[in-house]
């Protein structure tokens, strides 16, 4: 069975953003059929290596903890330490980069 790929162009019109796009692409996922109802739900994404831009942005992270918080979820983000050096190697370190970011 092939894979169902929801995507959104960049452009925008006046009064419908990125975000507001965003918000359309979970719901037509399904996400809105999982019963979320007082469960923890792990976010996991990546907090990002200080000085690199190749993250997802935090406003996307909160459209979509907000959008599983309306519907009765627990929400935290988590992400893995990294085993090579840098900023992300141990907990505290990662958790200031990623306060950083």
């Amino acid at each position: 069975m092939s894979s169902k790929v929801y995507f959104a162009d960049i452009y925008s019109k006046f009064g419908d953003n990125l975000l507001d796009k965003f918000e359309r692409l979970l719901c037509a996922s399904g996400l809105d059929d999982i019963d979320f109802q007082d469960k923890f739900v792990a976010v996991k994404l990546h907090f990002g290596e200080w000085g690199n831009m190749s993250f997802l942005r935090h406003q996307y992270a909160k459209v979509l903890c907000d959008h599983i918080k309306k519907r009765g979820g627990k929400v935290f983000l988590t992400d893995a330490n990294t085993l090579y050096p840098g900023f992300r190697g141990n907990a505290v370190d990662h958790l200031s980069c990623a306060a950083l970011n």
